[in-house]
């Protein structure tokens, strides 16, 4: 199968016309779920079907066999990545488009604000305040691997290093502390 294939491709690439067309007609199914995997899109399934086939042709004219890839795996990544590609196309809204019946009202109007209101600023003092509570009532150890792994930002295995510890013990010592974590703020919420 393997050998006529290649046979196909080397017609197709001194540009017989009806080898490259079985050639299309065999990868069809590669098209397709390629489509389905990578950019599915219904309403544009004739043209990525297109977009697809031209993919296959130029890979037939562009295939250098010395380069050691096999012609199928090249196809398979020219297709990925070219409806990978269609998700970048996508045309780009202006925020000062006009939106609703009215049309007077703009889609920036939609947007939030980044801005935390007042009350949001307490609510996460709150939680910030709740929370160094609840480390503070781990156990030192565990403590220890909390402060470094999400404040000091080191890995399981810097934290292992610093405190001469096996990488294992600081996965179950972690592990430990969340759970303790959990268990303090289920006893906090207990008491709201």
């Amino acid at each position: 199968m393997y050998h006529e294939f290649n046979k196909r491709l080397e017609k197709a690439k001194k540009g017989d016309s009806k080898a490259v067309e079985q050639i299309l007609n065999d990868l069809h199914p590669l098209i397709i779920s390629s489509i389905k995997r990578y950019y599915y899109r219904l309403d544009l399934f004739d043209d990525l079907i297109q977009d697809g086939r031209i993919v296959i042709i130029e890979c037939i004219n562009n295939y250098d066999e010395a380069k050691g890839v096999f012609f199928l795996g090249y196809v398979k990544t020219m297709l990925r990545y070219t409806y990978l590609n269609k998700h970048r196309d996508r045309s780009n809204l202006s925020l000062n488009e006009k939106i609703g019946n009215d049309e007077e009202d703009e889609l920036i109007d939609l947007l939030e604000s980044k801005e935390e209101s007042a009350i949001e600023k307490i609510i996460k003092f709150d939680e910030n305040q709740a929370l160094r509570q609840a480390i503070i009532e781990l156990p030192m150890r565990q403590r220890q691997v909390i402060i470094s792994y999400f404040y000091e930002e080191l890995t399981i295995s810097q934290i292992a290093k610093k405190y001469n510890i096996a990488y294992r013990t600081v996965v179950n010592v972690k592990t430990g502390a969340l759970k303790n974590l959990k268990g303090i703020f289920a006893q906090l919420d207990n008491k709201r």
